[in-house]
């Protein structure tokens, strides 16, 4: 059980390094994240029928006004 947990771990360390690089690559490229995130957004709502800022507005009040306040 023990070489189980070491995998996983292993695993975990290898996605978030990567993760980690890939982020820092978009962010040396100039990636806008906002523009990402609006994608991402467009294509739920797409696929899905679902309003993602009215979903926030009604179930996370408190947290709508921090995601939907403009990156600095």
């Amino acid at each position: 059980m023990k070489k189980v947990w070491r995998v996983i771990l292993v695993i975990v360390v290898i996605c978030v390094a990567v993760g980690a690089v890939s982020a820092g690559v978009g962010v040396l490229t100039g990636a806008d994240f906002a523009r990402i995130g609006s994608v991402f957004q467009e294509r739920i709502a797409e696929q899905y029928n679902v309003d993602l800022n009215a979903f926030i507005h009604e179930w996370i009040p408190e947290a709508a006004d921090v995601l939907t306040e403009p990156l600095r």
